[in-house]
């Protein structure tokens, strides 16, 4: 008798391991169709507590016409080897080697004019342009934090003041003296192999 209740003990202790196995798959198939209806390509990866249109609108103007001109005026004299963006975001040109908290405080700065050289797109100075009016010196400073990732990563900044027009003499040695070294020496030796061609 002792042995025929063993074997039916063993027989429905068969069971359990199945009935644990099917109850973990129903719910993980539960979960994943829940996950894709939320999270579905159907519903553009917008959950249901977010908004279907963000609230935004067209800015009047990307730049200030007093930044336009000198662009435009940097445009004229830069060498042929280099390159100028406007409004660049900081984090483009630099990213976070170990501590990312004091990277995240210059995650949303934008430094006014970037210079590139056009072969590698390396970032060879950043420039601030400020008004001569203190008020908006003051509303528009750079984070000491950027200045400080620029230095590390040594990108010269020349900070210049808007005006309506300007010396093409002075921003060129102004431009040229803040390059670093070598991008001056390089631009040194191809004068002079230019020459040497003529």
């Amino acid at each position: 008798m002792s042995l025929l209740l063993l074997a039916t003990e063993e027989r429905s202790d068969a069971w359990v391991p199945f009935v644990i196995l099917a109850v973990i798959a129903v719910v993980a198939v539960l979960i994943v169709l829940g996950l894709k209806k939320v999270y579905g390509k159907d519903q553009g990866m917008v959950t249901k507590s977010e908004p279907k249109v963000v609230a935004v609108q067209l800015k009047k103007a990307f730049m200030k016409p007093n930044e336009m001109v000198f662009l435009k005026d940097l445009y004229k004299i830069l060498p042929a080897e280099f390159i100028a963006f406007p409004h660049v975001g900081v984090d483009n040109i630099v990213e976070p080697k170990d501590n990312k908290v004091l990277y995240n405080t210059i995650l949303s700065q934008y430094l006014d004019v970037c210079v590139f050289l056009k072969k590698t797109m390396e970032p060879v100075l950043a420039i601030d342009l400020y008004e001569a009016s203190p008020i908006e010196q003051q509303m528009k400073q750079l984070h000491p934090n950027v200045i400080k990732a620029l230095a590390t990563v040594k990108v010269p900044l020349l900070q210049y003041q808007l005006s309506e027009e300007y010396d093409i003499q002075d921003l060129r040695t102004r431009v040229i003296d803040a390059m670093p070294s070598k991008m001056v020496a390089m631009l040194k030796e191809k004068v002079k192999n230019d020459k040497n061609i003529l």
